[in-house]
């Protein structure tokens, strides 16, 4: 991993006009830093995130060969990610996870560490800031690469810092309300029961937006429309998931039309 470092920061002194691969810096932290959390769920360092069952039988057999299943996909160079299995909780057998030796200071260890809150692909981003190819395209690819990592649990901290930039920067940019849209729910997964509460503080924000944009300068009008299309293409890719709630879907398809 430190050589892996060494090359991108050496890559990204010469890259300053494209933000392309300080994106892909970005992204081998993030990749890092799940590998890390995938760690201390195996060894139960996060006891919310690994609880061992008492799987028996054949039921022992099926999450044993599922283990194998997923350890054989690794890294995909059809789709270029490195995919992580993942285990599922009763994976384990409780013996096995009692012949485990643990430090005792690593157990300790805070998770509202530095490193593992992103501070390095926060740096990144910030660096990144004082580059000339800076600009709202390039920060909405940061937001769109970091909002992939959503089994990170510092993911939507980093989320809140991009979003905040953006902000700040171009306030009245359609990139920086479609990124602040979308923020409140695009790291939760379709059937988590808190994905409709976020959808609908989203939505709140869409509203906001188009309502604010509409009564601004004729700059203001161009960046709602683009505004609209980006929000359809987001709008229609949930609407697109599977195991959608019928209730959700009603009320996409009704801000669809108000769209239109």
């Amino acid at each position: 991993m430190n050589e892996a470092r060494s090359y991108m920061q050496r890559g990204t002194r010469f890259c300053i006009r494209d933000p392309d691969l300080w994106v892909e810096y970005a992204k081998l932290e993030m990749i890092y830093l799940a590998k890390i959390f995938m760690r201390r769920k195996i060894l139960g360092l996060d006891p919310d995130l690994l609880s061992p069952g008492t799987l028996k039988g054949d039921d022992l057999e099926m999450a044993e060969r599922e283990l194998e299943e997923e350890e054989d996909l690794g890294f995909s160079t059809a789709q270029d990610i490195i995919r992580l299995p993942d285990f599922p909780a009763t994976a384990l057998r409780a013996n096995t996870l009692k012949t485990i030796s643990v430090d005792t200071e690593a157990r300790k260890d805070p998770i509202n560490t530095p490193a593992l809150n992103g501070a390095i692909p926060l740096a990144i981003f910030d660096a990144a800031k004082s580059q000339p190819f800076f600009c709202p395209a390039a920060a909405e690819q940061f937001f769109d690469m970091f909002s992939l990592f959503i089994h990170v649990p510092c993911m939507p901290r980093i989320l809140s810092h991009v979003v905040e930039t953006m902000k700040e920067l171009w306030k009245d940019d359609a990139k920086t309300a479609n990124c602040w849209i979308r923020e409140p729910w695009i790291w939760t997964e379709i059937m988590d029961p808190e994905f409709p509460m976020r959808l609908g503080e989203g939505l709140e924000r869409l509203k906001g937006e188009l309502g604010r944009l509409k009564e601004g300068n004729r700059q203001m009008g161009r960046e709602r429309e683009e505004l609209v299309k980006m929000s359809r293409v987001w709008i229609e890719r949930v609407l697109g998931a599977e195991g959608l709630d019928a209730g959700i879907e009603t009320v996409l398809r009704f801000t669809i039309r108000k769209l239109e």
